[in-house]
């Protein structure tokens, strides 16, 4: 037994010579190129910095092992090797407190700490690169290592200190493995350090094992934080995926009771037409008549309006099926919220024959701010209210705007370059009320040929739908509502839709 424990004794000690200290560096290198592809399929950053990590502290330990194409590598550049060592460790710090940040998702839980702390990183960092190129210009190299070990290292100790404390008050489920691989990298690097003050490299050689196990036991902990923060990832993706289903079940259930609903109060009422007929007076008929055909009227009037609601909705939670496809679980969470809020409004201003001018700009304004989200630059949307207008005393068909920012956005600006804008007008002229939506996009002759280009060319029913809904909504409340679309071929271009909104029905 004595024998096998002095010959691990043995092996340890010769860890430069035996191979031990290779494999290490294999191990951080292949760590390295792993996780660095695992960053360009999944686009997440602790992905990112842990393979630079990896990579600078297998660079750094490079000149170690003896007897190796390692040393050979060393031998060949010795100058850059002795050079870069103390740039390579400074960045280590720099991308291990980076991956630190993104894995434990620090910004999320001390904002304003992680915020100073950045700004203190790229100022350091700025002061370090000026300094190592005066290595070359000035024979600067023990400024930079006096900059290294008497300002960065003292300054990054009190923030690591206060980052530990913080890590520890934080929820994460990886936060323990990614404190244990913390101490014990920094256990052996003391043990080291303590070890072989003041003695020759033989003598340093003999206990570097020390540190070439706390870096693989360190590794082996980042490695299984990292596992752990990839399966909340995919539950995450599960959970958000789970969640639409159910509103999408649950925002189907509603419209088809909202059309049974409907079509059970139509059919209710046309009985009673038929019944009234047979039974009432022919002038007394006919009053009682255009009243229920004015409720009739109304009733139709919804039913187009929860055809339009499931067109809408489709184009919606395409935005949302986006982000999941793409791994964007916070933005999608944040989009699907935004959603449920508008579905609420939609829902509710479906069982309203009529809403206020208002509570329409308002729903239009919603929406055209979750669109804006999936563009990159988003969209420039401008309201220009005259002052004397009171939105709440105009009365309009519910959702009857929506379809013209619907196109404005897919067919107008869409396909456009550079900055996208929208923007409504509203103005008062005696008794009419005039209403502009008007974009910058590429215009309708420039759609249409887009459009030409696709298998399966189908006319949109938005604007078939709005004009139906109009004409409905003018009879049965003795107003005239209509619109008329612009091309504009000057040098903004785009479309408009003017709306003429009068109260009492005149010529215009």
């Amino acid at each position: 037994m004595d024998l096998y424990f002095q010959y691990l004794i043995d092996f340890l000690h010769n860890s430069n010579r035996n191979g031990l200290a290779v494999m290490a560096i294999s191990i951080l290198f292949y760590l390295g190129l792993f996780h660095l592809i695992l960053y360009i399929k999944n686009r997440e950053k602790y992905f990112f910095y842990y393979s630079i990590y990896a990579f600078v502290n297998a660079l750094a330990l490079i000149g170690r092992p003896y007897y190796s194409y390692l040393k050979e590598i060393y031998f060949t550049f010795p100058e850059f090797f002795r050079i870069s060592i103390t740039p390579l460790q400074f960045t280590s710090f720099i991308v291990f407190s980076y991956f630190l940040i993104e894995i434990l998702r620090l910004k999320t839980y001390h904002p304003k700490f992680i915020r100073y702390y950045i700004r203190y990183t790229v100022g350091v960092s700025v002061a370090f690169f000026i300094l190592f190129i005066g290595v070359f210009i000035w024979d600067g190299y023990v400024l930079m290592r006096q900059f290294y070990f008497f300002v960065f290292m003292p300054i990054t100790l009190v923030f690591m200190i206060c980052g530990v404390y913080l890590i520890i008050k934080t929820e994460e489920k990886v936060k323990k493995p990614i404190l244990y691989g913390f101490l014990t990298v920094g256990i052996s690097s003391f043990l080291v350090s303590f070890m072989t003050i003041g003695k020759d490299l033989a003598y340093t050689d003999r206990y570097f094992f020390i540190f070439y196990l706390g870096i693989l036991i360190e590794n082996f902990f980042f490695t299984y934080a990292l596992a752990i923060k990839q399966r909340e990832v995919f539950l995450d993706k599960i959970k958000a995926q789970d969640e639409l289903v159910g509103r999408l079940r649950e925002n189907d259930s509603l419209r088809e009771a909202l059309n049974r609903e409907l079509a059970t109060k139509l059919a209710q009422k046309q009985e009673n037409i038929h019944s009234l007929t047979a039974n009432v007076a022919s002038e007394r008929l006919q009053r009682i008549k255009s009243t229920y055909e004015q409720e009739i009227n109304k009733l139709h009037l919804q039913s187009l309006q929860s055809q339009m609601n499931p067109h809408f909705i489709f184009n919606a939670l395409n935005s949302v099926k986006v982000f999941l496809i793409s791994g964007d679980k916070d933005r999608a969470v944040f989009y699907l919220n935004r959603f449920s809020k508008l579905i609420r409004m939609v829902l509710e201003s479906s069982r309203k024959p009529k809403i206020s001018l208002g509570e329409e700009l308002e729903i239009a304004k919603l929406y055209l701010d979750l669109e804006s989200i999936r563009f990159e630059q988003g969209i420039d949307f401008s309201l220009d209210l005259p002052e004397d207008l009171r939105l709440n005393e105009l009365s309009l068909p519910p959702l009857i705007l929506q379809p013209f920012f619907e196109n404005a956005i897919w067919h107008g600006l869409m396909h456009k370059e550079g900055q996208k804008k929208i923007r409504v007008l509203l103005r008062k002229k005696r008794e009419v009320i005039l209403l502009s939506i008007r974009d910058n996009g590429i215009g309708r002759a420039k759609s249409k040929q887009f459009n030409a280009n696709r298998t399966i060319q189908k006319e949109s029913i938005g604007l078939n739908l709005v004009k139906n809904r109009l004409e409905l909504f003018s009879k049965n409340e003795s107003v005239d509502y209509h619109f008329e679309i612009i091309d504009h071929l000057d040098e903004e271009g785009g479309t408009e839709v003017i709306f003429r909104f009068v109260k009492a029905k005149v010529g215009l």
